[in-house]
């Protein structure tokens, strides 16, 4: 256990900030809906809504958004 820590050094920890950040403006943008957690993980999984095709291409956009992220910062 790290006791509440992350072991990186300053610079990476920015870069996880501004990630996590872009990934949650891009979630807000396109208003996906937030997990309620009511509580400790019992192992149950939320069911997950179809999705209709507009949808889908606005998910490839964000899956193509998220490797930009994750290339631009993580690599």
């Amino acid at each position: 256990m790290t006791g509440g820590s992350l072991f990186y050094s300053p610079r990476k920890v920015c870069q996880i900030i501004i990630a996590c950040s872009m990934l949650h403006n891009l979630a807000l943008r396109r208003q996906v809906p937030f997990l309620q957690e009511d509580g400790p993980d019992d192992g149950v999984v939320a069911a997950v809504e179809p999705v209709d095709s507009d949808e889908e291409e606005a998910e490839e956009e964000d899956i193509d958004n998220r490797e930009s992220v994750i290339q631009q910062y993580f690599q």
